[in-house]
């Protein structure tokens, strides 16, 4: 996965994120968002991304996640 950062910042890339249905919205996407962060501190990470989905999107800001400044974004028919 190309880097974003051109300065060598270690980032990390979640690409996986799963709540099941029958435990959402009851604060488990929170705590493993929180245990995550506080790992990839540990880990020497001094940024994450994720590209949310619409639905993810709202507790991934929650948690403090921004959107970039400098994304650009092309749709592509198919």
């Amino acid at each position: 996965m190309p880097d974003p950062y051109s300065d060598n910042t270690p980032v990390g890339y979640v690409t996986n994120f799963y709540v099941t249905p029958s435990q959402r919205n009851r604060g488990a996407g929170s705590a493993l968002l929180e245990a995550m962060k506080q790992h990839s501190r540990s880990a020497g990470f001094d940024t994450l991304i994720v590209w949310p989905s619409q639905r993810s999107s709202p507790l991934w800001q929650r948690s403090g996640f921004q959107p970039p400044e400098e994304l650009l974004e092309l749709p592509l028919d198919t």
